[in-house]
């Protein structure tokens, strides 16, 4: 073995070669000594052999012995040896790592400033020198990790030999005490002559090598981020703040350094090396590290120059690190700030895209609100980072244990994954979505598509349905806490087409989770049980719902005598046609089609929501039952279908008990107006401390004013009712009161309460006595407890929001000019503070230097210089400071310690800020639009591309303004995966708004989602936009028939295949209609070529392929879109069909008619097809001649 690997383990019970052909020879020569086996079948013999090589099979092992396995097994440490994973290492290079920065931190200060150690310092220092010296012997005892195995070994020759050609040297120079040593073999030079020795000095320069003990905490901060789950953003600002002080200390102790090497230097200029003056030590340091700082942070007041040529040379080269430092800061602070809470930022990136969404679809305000409450939920229930990604890395087994840990309480409400393998809980918990929905609303309606199943984990809710000939609704079943449901309409083997045969009601606030059909799918092709159970289920759902209630459609015929069909259902069924004849005649039937415009007005007339009305209606609850009154029968059963319920009056409600709704229009605008007192407090407590301003005349009457103002919304708070996080409104008095006092009523009542003016009655009543105290200025400085409101703020500014809808863009660059003007106005306040306080020990101070720059004896500023131009000095003072602009003609004091250790402070903290405003604007400006981003980007990249390609100006011309209307017409953000993201009734209600003005005009799809809500959520990814110019081509006859077309805008000629045809296509035509139909087989080509007659021709293409993801979806919607082209294709005369296109054609009206029959029947004949064509048409679109023949047809074709 070789020196220093670990334990080797081989496991040697392998048979040796004579048992192995021994064990061949006896499996191999098995055979029956009866003569009737001779006499058996081929299949028999055949199964024999099959049950002989299942057994060889079985037996590999033997003939092919397995590879050796090796086991590693970690070496036990040996006596006086350390382990370098040990708890004692760890605990010692903590210590350690303590020491190493003391000791950065200290040497450089004493090499430069010749200040040795003594008293208490002088022992702990020798302490510390010690303990390198122990590390250095510990270091020979240490192990080493062997890197192929990751295990230690305690080779002393391998250790001694690797440390002794590493950091030995280095460790041991900078661990000597070099002083010490000097003093002991010369115990009679004199501690001055020692300091004063040019060779002693650079000798103890050897001092400085200590510093390279700094790896010792990279060491321990890189083991730490590696095993440990720290916040990394946390633990890399730390680093940066620490670099930049640690390196602005150093250069401060070199530039110092610097100037004790000549007589003339920029300390003996500016006067700091006189023994004039109290602390000079500590001030000779305080402005090295002050001029360290300003130049680093590019600031440069000018106050302190260098006067040599090596000052000249050093501070050219602190100018180049502090470039380079600085814009490292400026790069990373804004990602570090905002990664401090990781889960924060990621939820704030989420939600400020879903606004962004909002605002660029255009998405009226109530369906907004939707949005962000589902997203608000949503996210709170899952994580928001990107699970899927992260789990799909990892190994199948920890993959489970993760996702079981993590949605511990998610699975174990869902009783449907309790049965099975943890595997397929894994998939399935990963893959559903969580989304809420409140009392009385509907998880889905009667009719809709159905695409998903639902699973209930809190609350109840009930199974209904309504008929055409009742006026109420059947409750068929009802749900509890961990059933799902919705499965009879995908895997029932009679009911599971995708249409909803009933609708799902919530009876209280209910939490749930949903799957679509096509991630069961995907499940099930790896696990396929859980298809087979919800088959199960879903027959065992149908016979206890049958029990309460039919559930065909049609099985109770609505008698048109007793109760007639009126309204919107009227309408819709109306439009429904059926074609029982396959003789076309020519010119008899014209493509006929509603206008789509008043089409999709009637479904958004039907539907179930308003786009202009809240949840909280202002009107009163006997209103809404007198509208359902005055409807028609027919309109209002369809309002039943659709979910609408009589809403609870919640303004009225809270009313009733005498409180305020938290949605009511004055608590917006009281809100609006707390928020602005807010603002206006975070100003003016400042400067009242800052300048020793005492408010009188008006100042004190608005301040009064303010306060009050505070006050009364203390009172409001009492009296404002609010929601749960179960969308529950609370209206009781006491749970109010004591919700507020558990919550923010300490915080409003101590930043309320005036305790300065409180404190001034205590002390005296005389002003006189009163301003000459001492304990005024605690009471001013007591203001500060005011500035607490600003934790109030954004509790304020969400209810705004909330009710002014504000771009994501605009409102982060309001949030980062507030700060910086904030922080520039406190620190000028503090900037004066410090100025009066220095007054009062009548020092010298930056106001005088500024105001009085050549009076010796200037007496108090603040005396002379009116207020206004003295807040006017501070602020600019501070604002040149944050902006790293820094003119120089106001600065610190340079023997004010108090001044210089405050700029120090605001250059850091300022520049900080600075770099994150000016980071978070360079966000913002890239991030405004980000939809009109994502268009230049695309639009660019496609130019690139023409440019690249060398393409003719006729081909890059069509390719460009096709491109430009694809990008115009599309959603360039993540729509797609946001719908998936919804709950499907509120997916189907946004499908509806955005695809309004687009696919929705085209009649053939606007009829699909008046018939089947929900159709348009899944057609507006599946429908392709194309922009084709004058004279191009749209199709080709004899091409490929892999799509058809949707004429929406311009005219089009239709030649076919022979060239002896030709007719002029205009808006709503459908062309090559029947590629979608045609069987994979038939290898259909298309029948005619259609070129573009006008300018431009907008259409949409529906590929077969997308046809074929249609049924995945809802096979009840396939039949019926199906069954709309094949109408379509009957309906138009121009093209001949062959024999077997007509059987297609008939076929997929026959299936929809096998599946529907009852909704078809009065459309038996040829003559009601025609009437029922003629209905539908807009205006008068026929001549009357034409109408009057196609009159005396029909009647003669009835008799």
């Amino acid at each position: 073995m070789l020196p220093g690997s670990a334990e080797v383990i081989v496991n040697d019970n392998v048979p040796s070669k004579e048992k192995t052909e021994a064990k061949v020879v006896q499996l191999l020569s098995r055979k029956t000594n009866s003569q009737d086996s001779r006499q058996r079948s081929i299949t028999m013999k055949n199964l024999r052999g099959r049950q002989l090589w299942d057994k060889v099979r079985e037996n590999l092992t033997i003939l092919v012995p397995p590879k050796q396995t090796q086991r590693f097994r970690r070496v036990v440490v040996p006596p006086l040896m350390f382990d370098p994973e040990g708890d004692l290492k760890i605990k010692w290079d903590l210590g350690l790592a303590c020491c190493v920065m003391y000791t950065t931190a200290v040497v450089p200060y004493r090499v430069t400033f010749s200040i040795d150690a003594a008293g208490f310092f002088s022992v702990l220092e020798s302490a510390i020198d010690i303990a390198f010296f122990i590390d250095i012997i510990f270091s020979f005892r240490t192990g080493i990790i062997n890197p192929s195995t990751g295990m230690p070994y305690y080779n002393k020759k391998h250790i001694a030999l690797a440390y002794l050609k590493g950091w030995f040297s280095v460790d041991l120079i900078s661990t000597i005490p070099i002083s010490t040593v000097v003093t002991w073999f010369y115990p009679n030079i004199k501690t001055n002559a020692l300091n004063t020795a040019r060779i002693f000095r650079s000798l103890k320069l050897a001092r400085l090598l200590k510093l390279a003990r700094m790896r010792k905490i990279g060491m321990i901060i890189s083991k730490w981020e590696e095993e440990g789950f720290a916040n990394q953003s946390l633990l890399s600002l730390l680093k940066i703040l620490f670099f930049v002080f640690f390196l602005a200390h150093l250069v401060a102790c070199v530039w110092f350094y610097a100037a004790t090497t000549n007589s003339y230097s920029w300390a003996s200029v500016a006067g700091f090396m006189a023994d004039d003056h109290a602390h000079k030590q500590f001030l000779q340091y305080l402005s090295s590290l002050y001029w360290a700082i300003v130049t680093m942070a590019t600031v440069g007041y000018g106050d302190i120059v260098p006067k040599t040529k090596v000052e000249v040379i050093l501070a050219m080269f602190v100018m180049v690190i502090g470039v380079v430092m600085f814009g490292y800061v400026i790069g990373n602070i804004t990602a570090l700030v905002d990664n401090l809470s990781a889960s924060s930022r990621m939820h704030t990136e989420r939600m400020t895209s879903i606004k962004e969404y909002i605002i660029a679809r255009n998405i009226p305000k109530p369906i907004g609100k939707r949005l962000l409450d589902h997203y608000e939920y949503y996210y709170r229930q899952r994580s928001v980072f990107d699970e899927d990604v992260i789990l799909k890395n990892l190994p199948s087994v920890l993959r489970h244990e993760v996702v079981h840990h993590v949605l511990r309480k998610f699975i174990s409400r869902i009783d449907f994954l309790s049965e099975f393998h943890e595997g397929l809980v894994s998939d399935m918990a990963v893959a559903m979505h969580p989304f809420f929905i409140t009392k009385g609303d509907g998880i889905y309606l009667q009719h809709e598509i159905a695409a998903h199943v639902f699973f209930l984990m809190k609350g109840t809710a009930v199974l209904t349905k309504s008929y055409a000939n009742q006026l109420g609704e059947m409750e068929l079943l009802h749900l509890s806490p961990g059933m799902h449901f919705g499965e009879v309409e995908l895997y029932h083997h009679r009911y599971g087409r995708g249409v909803r045969i009933c609708s799902a009601m919530a009876k209280t606030y209910c939490e749930l989770t949903f799957l679509s059909r096509q991630v069961i799918s995907h499940i099930g092709e790896t696990w396929p049980e859980i298809v087979e159970q919800f088959e199960h289920t879903g027959c065992k759902k149908v016979r206890i719902m049958s029990k309460r209630g039919t559930l065909d459609e049609f099985n109770t015929p609505l008698s048109k005598k007793t109760i007639p069909m009126t309204g919107p259902y009227q309408r819709r069924n109306s439009q429904i046609s059926v074609v029982n004849t396959f003789e076309r005649k020519g010119g008899l039937l014209t493509p006929t089609r509603r206008g789509s415009n008043d089409l999709v007005k009637d479904i958004i007339a039907t539907d179930d929501f308003d786009y202009n009305s809240s949840s909280t209606n202002s009107s009163s609850d006997e209103d809404d039952d007198n509208e359902n009154e005055n409807r028609p029968p027919g309109e209002a059963q369809i309002l039943r279908l659709q979910g609408s319920r009589p809403m609870i009056n919640e303004r009225k409600l809270a009313h009733q008990h005498w409180v305020f709704h938290p949605e009511e229009n004055f608590l917006v605008n009281w809100q609006l107006a707390i928020a602005i007192a807010i603002v206006y407090s975070t100003i003016m407590v400042p400067y009242r401390i800052g300048f020793n301003s005492d408010p009188t005349g008006t100042g004190l009457t608005f301040d009064l004013f303010v306060d009050s103002f505070f006050f009364l919304d203390i009172l409001i708070s009492f009296r404002t009712a609010y929601y749960t996080t179960e969308r529950q409104l609370i209206v009781n008095q006491k749970t109010i009161i004591f919700s507020y006092l558990r919550g923010w009523f300490m915080i409003d009542f101590v930043s309320t309460l005036p305790i300065d003016t409180i404190g001034s009655y205590f002390i005296s009543n005389s002003s006189q006595v009163l301003a000459s105290t001492k304990i005024l200025r605690i009471f001013r400085i007591a203001r500060i407890f005011k500035l607490i409101r600003l934790l109030k703020i954004g509790k304020v500014f969400k209810r705004l929001r909330d009710s002014i809808q504000l771009s994501p863009s605009g409102e982060r660059l309001l949030k980062l000019v507030m700060i910086m003007v904030l922080f520039g106005h406190w620190n000028g306040c503090i900037f004066h503070f410090i100025m009066l306080q220095e007054e009062d020990f009548a020092l010298r101070t930056w106001c005088t230097e500024y105001f009085f720059p050549q009076d010796d004896d200037p007496g108090l500023c603040s005396n002379r210089v009116a207020t206004v131009d003295r807040y006017l000095a501070s602020i600019y003072w501070a604002f040149t400071t944050m902006t790293t602009v820094g003119y120089g003609d106001i600065h610190p004091y340079k023997f004010s310690v108090a001044e210089i250790t405050f700029a120090i402070v605001c250059l850091l903290v300022n520049s900080t800020v600075f770099a994150y405003v000016v980071s978070g604007i360079i966000e913002v400006i890239y991030n405004y639009d980000p939809s009109a981003r994502e268009y230049k980007t695309r639009l660019y990249a496609m130019k690139d591309y023409v440019r690249d390609s060398s393409m003719s100006v006729r081909l890059s011309n069509n390719v460009r303004r096709h491109y430009d209307f694809l990008l115009s017409t599309v959603c360039l953000f993540p729509e797609e995966r946001i719908f998936n993201q919804l709950r499907p009734s509120l997916r189907f209600d946004v499908a509806r708004l955005v695809s309004t003005n687009s696919i929705m005009t085209i009649g053939m799809i606007a009829n699909m989602e008046k018939r089947y809500k929900g159709f348009v959520s899944y057609a507006m990814f599946l429908l392709k936009p194309q922009f084709i110019l004058r004279s191009e081509r749209v199709c080709h006859s004899g091409s490929p028939g892999s799509e058809m077309y949707f004429i929406v805008e311009g005219e089009c000629e239709q030649l076919d295949k022979d060239n002896r045809n030709a007719r002029v296509l205009g808006e709503s035509a459908v062309v090559e209609a029947y590629a979608l139909l045609a069987h994979p087989d038939e290898h259909y080509r298309t029948e005619s070529t259609v070129t573009v007659l006008t300018k431009s021709c907008q259409l949409y293409a529906f590929a077969v392929q997308d046809f074929k993801s249609i049924a995945a979806i809802s096979p009840a919607i396939s039949s019926n879109l199906s069954f709309e082209l094949a109408r379509s294709i009957i309906q138009d005369d121009f093209l001949r069909l062959s024999d077997v296109q007509e059987r297609t054609v008939a076929g997929a009206i026959e299936h929809e008619k096998v599946y529907n029959p009852e909704a078809m029947a009065h459309l038996n004949n040829l003559a009601n097809v025609v009437m029922t064509t003629l209905k539908v048409v807009k205006e008068d679109v026929l001549p009357m001649n034409m109408k009057a023949a196609v009159h005396k047809l029909v009647v003669s074709k009835a008799h």
